[in-house]
């Protein structure tokens, strides 16, 4: 379908000086308003549209020269001409389409009014179920249109010429019912065929005193290609070690489908079961699963966000199973990143932080499902077919798994589920209670593993999990869950592997199996102005391993005035595996100036006794705030000794790439990065480049627009070749793509500066906005009379099309001119009322930016008398 468009109409962004004349007449002559009146209904349609405010002038007050002007175009500044328009259709101030609508003319209003077939009252979202029979057999004629107050008793209709609106409103009893923020699937947008390839390269280099330097490198590739509805995808990353070992890793490889019919998505190679009630467990194979996404927002359901604290310019990697999905390089102090691709919900990311004098520590963020509660009558499932996939394994056993969800009632939501695989069975089953104290899960698995050599295992995990808002005492517990596992139990994941390592003739019990998990989400308003207390907290013990696993974040955050400040504790794992607690604090000050700023004071001890005192300063400036950097300085002690380092970052969002670099020192090393992050696009128009691609994007045509700058995104703007790549879209949702004409070339009209697109998930719609080009230029023309030409006059180019008016001082503005030609100037009906003026326009010289607005004398002639071209004088 092709993407939904703002009006094709002659007003642009700003050549066209109609309702700039109407404001200036406004002004200068005074206006009234007549109250509008209801109208009646005159046959054969009711009118129902709101009649424009028409605006009477008192032409005295205009000094024409002795002319007399036709003021009758402005005496209504909404008229609206018989014919069909491309228009954005409103119900009740929410949009529901864009549709080309006829407008007709009719015996009694001024103004041509929209009439309505079968299709267009649907899209409107009426039910023609209630629509009345005479009006129901109107419409066996297929070329049949009625008015909307015809159509459905108590409905009307207004509309904006100029920005192309159709407000309808409509009872809602005659409306369907859907839920807020629908999209129909009729707007949903299967996009153009396409290919990409996005990256992420970081290069780290790090040298300590007396040692040699050692570089690292890490290139994170996702190629994609889109034909028709399929999409090509794969995920990989190629990592160089400072031995000089290379490794390619594939992340995933697979087809993606939308099933809008079945609100699903077909996956057909490698990806990852979702983890909603069975472990997250990565497959070659097929899946066929719900996707939320398709809901209206009002009907959605979590993603993880990863939080630490660095000591410098650090390298953070995280990974899941062995897998590498994310490396990034981070300025000092706490960091987030919230940017990750989807990888499931029951799988633990690891995430490794790498200083840059050498040292590293990690941690797990845990990732618990919430309270799988659903609304009554919605249904969600996932079948999945295929071989397990686990880098830690060398074989690759098949698997099939199913999962179904339903909310019964708005008191219960069942679900259930079935894993069988060589050698291995589970069954789970459970529900949730929501209820006044909380949404309350709980579910029971249970799992038989045979191991060939050793025996049989039968064994039980319970589940028990609760979320909460307080809203009186400003709790939030995201996630409270409870899992107990008997000591016979084995999840998919842990039963291949130690089937493996028994015919491979190793013990099992190098596979650990979880006996006890507790994990904590929580958020605490204290009062109004008593700051935010959050903590997240879990602990694991394992049946064939001594001691547990605890990892917990807690913090406090608070602002007075201008100033913020917080402080937090943290669980984390050092590079030799001993834990040990970070405690920090940290202060932050905004800067003044018209460019963002802050500056930012930390302290950190962790429980070796080691203490860091950290300041740093950073901003951002451009005209996109598309530069940021930062300046930071560091003292540690501990250990005997005291170090002090420094160090900078800074980061460059360019139309087309993301650039970073960093760099730090202190007596005892040394460190720097280079990173950049984009994307290449081909495309029915060509390859395009761009900043870093999310799963859903779009490309914008604006022929003639170098510069316009897409507001959409930060930095973005309208290349040489017409080309801009809009880097983010949320699926199955409207978005509103918009251009900013402001650094246009003066030569360039754009036709629209707004379109509303709702793609399919993984799709890439172009989006083409229209354009006119041609040369323009400020004319000061010469009456024989020495007069200037009446103020309000039209102008006509040669083909009878008006392109402005006349202005003070009598002059005009004009675009879409040509080199050389003839405009009309016309202030009356007879031969009188004509002035014509030629123009010979300069060779524009060739030069980047914007090119200055040509201003050029020119003589006018009254009725038949032509001047000569000659006379036109430039004017610098």
């Amino acid at each position: 379908m092709p993407p939904i468009q703002r009006p094709n109409s002659d007003i642009g962004h700003m050549p066209q000086l109609r309702p700039i004349c109407a404001l200036l007449l406004t002004g200068l002559a005074g206006w009234q308003s007549n109250a509008n009146a209801d109208g009646g209904t005159p046959e054969p349609f009711q009118i129902a549209q709101a009649q424009s405010t028409p605006l009477e002038f008192e032409s005295g007050f205009l000094n024409n020269s002795g002319g007399t002007v036709d003021l009758s175009k402005f005496q209504r500044s909404n008229i609206v001409p018989p014919g069909t328009y491309s228009v954005d259709i409103y119900v009740e101030q929410n949009w529901v389409g864009r549709a080309s609508v006829p407008f007709k003319a009719v015996t009694g209003s001024a103004d041509a009014q929209p009439c309505f077939n079968e299709a267009l009252l649907k899209q409107a979202g009426v039910n023609l179920g209630k629509l009345p029979h005479h009006v129901k057999a109107t419409f066996a004629d297929p070329d049949a249109c009625v008015r909307l107050g015809q159509a459905i008793p108590d409905a009307s209709t207004s509309f904006d010429f100029g920005e192309q609106r159709l407000n309808l409103s409509i009872p809602q009893i005659s409306l369907v019912r859907n839920a807020r923020g629908y999209v129909s699937p009729d707007q949903w947008d299967a996009g153009v065929p396409v290919g990409m390839v996005g990256y992420n390269a970081n290069v780290y280099s790090t040298k300590s005193q007396g040692g040699n330097a050692q570089t690292q490198g890490y290139l994170g590739l996702n190629i994609g290609a889109n034909l028709g509805s399929w999409h090509f995808r794969h995920d990989g990353s190629y990592n160089l070690d400072d031995k000089g070992r290379q490794k390619y890793q594939n992340v995933a490889t697979y087809l993606q489908r939308n099933l809008p019919s079945l609100s699903s998505q077909l996956i057909i190679g490698e990806s990852y079961t979702s983890g909603d009630l069975f472990d997250s467990t990565q497959f070659r194979g097929v899946r066929i699963a719900s996707d939320d996404r398709m809901l209206p927002d009002s009907l959605r359901g979590y993603a993880p966000v990863v939080r630490g604290v660095a000591n410098s310019n650090a390298r953070v990697s995280i990974s899941q199973n062995g897998v590498k999905l994310y490396e990034t390089t981070v300025a000092p102090g706490a960091f987030e990143i919230d940017d990750l691709y989807p990888t499931g919900y029951g799988g633990d990311l690891r995430v490794t932080v790498t200083e840059a004098d050498g040292s590293v520590h990690s941690f797990s963020v845990p990732y618990a499902a919430v309270p799988l509660s659903l609304r009554p009558g919605t249904s969600r499932y996932s079948v999945v077919a295929g071989a397990v996939r686990n880098q830690q394994s060398s074989k690759n056993p098949l698997f099939t798994q199913g999962t179904w969800q339903h909310g019964f009632t708005n008191l219960l939501t069942g679900y259930g589920g079935i894993t069988v695989a060589e050698g291995y069975v589970s069954v789970m089953a459970g529900g949730v209670l929501n209820t006044s104290y909380g949404a309350l899960g709980a579910d029971v698995t249970q799992a038989r593993t045979s191991i060939p050599g050793v025996k049989r295992f039968d064994g039980s995990s319970v589940r028990v999990s609760y979320a909460k808002n307080v809203v009186a005492t400003g709790t939030n517990i995201s996630i409270a869950a409870y899992r107990y596992s008997t000591a016979g139990f084995f999840g998919l994941n842990d039963a291949m592997l130690a089937r493996e390592q028994a015919e491979r003739g190793l013990s099992i019990d190098t596979v650990y199996r979880q006996r006890n998990r507790a994990s904590l989400t929580l958020n605490q308003r204290l009062g109004e102005r008593g700051g935010n207390l959050n903590a997240t907290a879990s602990t694991a013990t394992y049946w064939n391993r001594s001691g547990s696993d605890v990892s917990y974040s807690v913090g406090y955050s608070n602002a007075y005035k201008n100033l913020s400040y917080s402080v937090s504790a943290t669980r984390q794992r050092n590079s030799g595996g001993q834990m040990s607690t970070l405690y920090y604090v940290g202060l932050t000050i905004p800067l003044g100036g018209k460019t963002p700023g802050t500056v930012t004071g930390s302290l950190l001890r962790d429980t070796a006794g080691r203490t860091q005192l950290q300041s740093s300063v950073s901003g951002s400036s451009g005209v996109d705030n598309n530069l940021s950097y930062g300046l930071n300085a560091n003292h540690a002690n501990g250990r005997g000794g005291s170090t002090t380092t420094g160090g900078a970052n800074v980061m460059y969002r360019a139309p087309n790439v993301e650039l970073g670099a960093s760099v730090s020192g202190g007596a005892d090393y040394q460190q720097a990065s280079v990173s950049a992050r984009g994307a290449m696009v081909g495309h029915p128009g060509g390859i395009t480049l761009s900043q870093p691609l999310s799963e859903t994007f779009a490309i914008v045509e604006a022929p003639g627009a170098e510069g316009a700058r897409v507001t959409n995104a930060s930095g973005v703007r309208i290349d040489s070749r017409g080309y801009a790549i809009v880097p983010y879209l949320t699926p199955f949702n409207m978005n509103t793509v918009e251009l900013d004409p402001k650094g246009l070339s003066t030569d360039v009209e754009l036709k629209e500066t707004s379109q509303r697109v709702a793609p399919l998930a993984g799709s890439v719609p172009m989006l083409k906005f229209a354009t006119e080009s041609g040369r323009s230029a400020l004319i000061q023309p010469r009456r024989p009379n020495g007069q200037p030409l009446p103020f309000g006059a039209t102008v006509l180019n040669e083909r009878g099309k008006e392109v402005g008016s006349v202005g003070q001082m009598g002059k005009i503005f004009a675009r879409g001119l040509e080199s050389q030609g003839e405009l009309t100037v016309r202030w009356g009906k007879d031969e009188s009322s004509v002035c014509h003026v030629p123009y010979n326009l300069p060779e524009r010289k060739k030069q980047k930016g914007l090119q200055p607005l040509q201003r050029i004398d020119a003589a006018c002639a009254d009725g038949a008398t032509r001047p000569n071209y000659a006379s036109n004088q430039v004017r610098r």
